[in-house]
C-alpha cells in the first residue's frame, strides 16, 4: 500500500467492494442481521504485514520511527475511507440510519479528533521518504472533508477494523496484523500436510535484525503500536499479548531482582498499561509454556515453503 502509485484509490476500490458485499448480504434467515446490514452498512477495511514492512525499510519495531508510521498510515486509511464512504453516500443519496443523530452530522466528530489539535507532520526524515507517494490529509483536508460529510454524510456507519489475518497474512507473504512475528522461521503443523516452515517475509541478512519474537519483545511496545493505529480505528483490533512462561531476564524492570516466571500479576500490568493507553479490548494472550531453552520456532530449513 505505501508504494502504491494511487494509495487513495486503492483505499476506495476496497471500501467499495466491501461495502458491495455488505448490500449483496442479505441474511434473512437471521432478521437481525439482515437489519443491520440495511442500516448501518458496516465494513470492516483491516490491514497486515506491518512488521514486514518497518523490518523492509530497516526500522525497529517499537521504536518512535515505527509510531510515526503507524500513525501517518493508519491516518492516511481512515480519512480516504472517510472520503469513499461520503462519495457512496453521495451517489446513493443515502446514509446510514440516523446518521443525523451521529457526531459525523455536526461535525464534531472530525472536528475533535483532527482539525482543533496539532497537524500531523513527519519528525522522522526516513519515515517522510517511505511516505513520499500517499498524500497523508493535513488539517485543510480535514476541514474539507468534514464539511462534505456535513452535507452529504457517509454511507458506512463504521469503516475500520484489525483482523489477526493468521493464516492469509502467510498466504499474501506478510506478517500478521500489526504485532510482531512470531519467529524467524515458523513452524506450523498442518493436518494434512505435516510440518510447513514459514520464513519472515523478505528474511535476509539486512533485515533480519529488525526482526524479533514477539515472545521476546516487550509487550508495552506491541500496545504503543496498537494504541497509535487505536486512534483512528472506529471498530476493533485484535491485539494480542505474547508471554513466555518464563520472561527474558531484563525485559520488564518490576521483574528485576524477582523469579522470571510469568504470573497474572504480570499480565494485570500489561492490561492497566493497555487501558491507559486507549486500547479497546486484548484478543488473545498467547503463553508459550514448553521448554524455554527450545526455540519456538527454527533458524534455519532446507526448504520452506510459502
Amino acid at each position: 500500500m505505501i508504494h502504491s502509485d494511487n494509495f487513495e484509490k486503492s483505499i476506495e476500490t476496497s471500501i467499495r467492494a466491501l461495502t458491495n458485499v455488505s448490500i449483496m448480504t442479505n441474511n434473512d434467515s437471521v432478521p437481525t442481521i439482515q437489519r443491520g446490514n440495511k442500516d448501518y452498512h458496516s465494513v470492516g477495511l483491516g490491514a497486515m504485514g506491518l512488521h514486514t514492512a518497518l523490518a523492509t525499510n530497516k526500522i525497529h519495531y517499537g521504536s518512535e520511527e515505527a509510531l510515526e508510521f503507524t500513525d501517518a498510515y493508519f491516518r492516511a486509511l481512515r480519512f480516504y475511507a472517510l472520503k469513499a464512504s461520503n462519495k457512496i453516500a453521495r451517489e446513493k443519496n443515502e446514509t446510514f440510519y440516523e446518521f443525523e443523530k451521529s457526531e459525523y452530522a455536526n461535525g464534531s466528530y472530525i472536528k475533535r479528533k483532527y482539525i482543533d489539535v496539532e497537524d500531523f507532520s513527519f519528525k522522522s526524515d526516513k519515515v517522510a521518504e517511505i511516505f513520499n507517494k500517499v498524500n497523508v490529509p493535513t488539517k485543510e483536508d480535514w476541514e474539507e472533508l468534514n464539511s462534505d460529510i456535513i452535507e452529504y454524510g457517509l454511507f458506512n456507519a463504521y469503516l475500520l477494523t484489525v483482523a489477526p489475518t493468521g493464516s492469509i497474512s502467510y498466504i499474501n507473504e506478510a506478517s500478521s496484523s500489526i504485532h510482531p512475528i512470531i519467529n524467524l522461521i515458523e513452524n506450523r503443523q498442518e493436518a494434512n500436510v505435516g510440518s510447513i516452515y514459514y520464513p519472515a517475509p523478505n528474511l535476509n541478512n539486512e533485515t533480519i535484525r529488525y526482526y524479533k519474537s514477539a515472545y521476546d519483545t516487550d509487550m508495552r511496545e506491541v500496545i504503543d503500536i496498537y494504541a497509535t493505529a487505536q486512534y483512528h480505528i472506529d471498530q476493533s483490533m485484535s491485539l494480542t499479548l505474547f508471554m513466555r512462561s518464563v520472561i527474558p531476564e531484563g525485559l520488564y524492570e518490576w521483574k528485576n531482582g524477582k523469579s522470571q516466571n510469568m504470573t497474572t500479576r504480570d499480565l494485570n500490568r500489561l492490561r492497566n498499561y493497555a487501558w491507559t493507553k486507549g486500547i479497546k479490548s486484548i484478543y488473545y494472550i498467547r503463553t508459550h509454556t514448553g521448554d524455554d531453552g527450545i526455540e519456538l520456532g527454527v533458524n534455519e530449513c532446507e526448504s520452506c515453503q510459502i
